[in-house]
């Protein structure tokens, strides 16, 4: 399990320990594009849940010296507590497919990682949730992802922090279950006139996205976060399934590296977290037929393509093997069959 060099590891695998204790392909269709028509649902006001009202601790440039074991020990029992509350929720089982791939508890480098699993089928509808906690002397990760079933709509979950020497990267997105082109939006938050009938179709789709889930509160939510000191917005992503895979209120920022950011990180996460397990709770079902069939197909494409995703982006931050491994790991088995409660 590899050699752990001093006591900031040792304060990092503790951190881990503590979270484990709680716990071909073708693309996706591009704009203007034929994609399957969403069902219309009247307006949830219960669909978005109250963010916090507690202040956040502002983001500060301040860097510290080994700042991964302290972010360790913030975000991993944070995250913990957000799954934690999950479980309780949709009465998840624990998977044991970490540890039947060897990465329940693995070393990368100099790093200490865990990885916890779960899933809810049924009418609770989770196809997959893990919790990844990877822990260095000078770097941590530790993000959090959830897998719908296909009885509902809700948007697939990613909430991600990688903590460097030189910068905190937070990544937070609801993955929306139908093709929108919302990468078509424009500066002013608007998005080009339709002019054909595929058009039409994905304006309809976001249309009832807005009104289920990007909400006009969900969207000030997310302007706080992208508009918080110091953050400096990521370039445009070029992979194309990463691109159109993303909805409207996605997040992908650097921000300050220092104790103040990691806490910020932390707390929107666990917001983002609950703002997802709120539409769980009240979000009406698809109707048994066409769409669920059409919501699975689409989303276990999905589930292939951002596995591909995701393997470039831990390669880059483990080296291509254990990129892999890890990537793989966190995915989930992506040729096992759903149990769901309606066909």
């Amino acid at each position: 399990r590899g050699v752990m060099r001093g006591i900031s590891v040792l304060l990092a695998v503790a951190a881990i320990e503590l979270v484990s204790a709680f716990s071909g392909f073708s693309a996706l269709p591009r704009a203007g594009e034929a994609a399957p028509q969403l069902s219309r649902f009247p307006t949830l006001d219960a669909a978005t849940p109250p963010l916090s009202k507690s202040p956040r601790r502002a983001v500060t440039s301040s860097v510290k010296m080994q700042l991964a074991p302290a972010a360790a020990s913030i975000l991993g029992p944070a995250q913990a507590a957000s799954v934690e509350k999950i479980r309780q929720t949709l009465n998840m089982e624990q998977k044991d497919y970490p540890a039947t791939t060897g990465f329940d508890a693995f070393s990368v480098g100099d790093a200490q990682g865990a990885l916890t699993a779960f899933e809810a089928p049924g009418k609770s509808n989770v196809a997959w949730c893990s919790s990844l906690n990877i822990v260095g002397q000078s770097t941590c990760l530790s993000s959090l992802t959830t897998w719908c079933g296909p009885l509902a709509e809700v948007p697939h979950l990613v909430a991600r922090t990688y903590v460097a020497p030189d910068r905190v990267d937070l990544f937070i997105d609801f993955r929306p279950r139908a093709y929108a082109a919302y990468e078509t939006r424009l500066p002013d938050g608007n998005y080009p006139e339709p002019d054909s009938r595929e058009w039409f179709t994905q304006k309809a789709a976001r249309d009832g996205f807005a009104e289920l889930f990007f909400t006009p509160e969900a969207e000030a939510w997310h302007a706080g976060v992208v508009g918080a000191p110091g953050a400096q917005p990521k370039p445009r992503p070029t992979d194309q399934e990463d691109l159109l895979s993303r909805g409207p209120l996605t997040v992908d920022i650097s921000l300050p590296a220092s104790e103040a950011t990691v806490q910020f990180c932390s707390q929107v996460c666990a917001e983002a977290a609950d703002m997802w397990l709120g539409w769980m709770q009240t979000c009406p079902p698809l109707p048994a037929g066409m769409k669920v069939t059409s919501t699975y197909a689409r989303d276990t494409k999905l589930r292939a393509q951002l596995f591909g995703v995701m393997v470039n982006y831990y390669s880059g931050l483990y080296g291509e093997q254990s990129g892999r491994g890890i990537a793989a790991a966190d995915a989930g088995p992506l040729d096992e069959a759903y149990v769901g409660g309606a066909s």
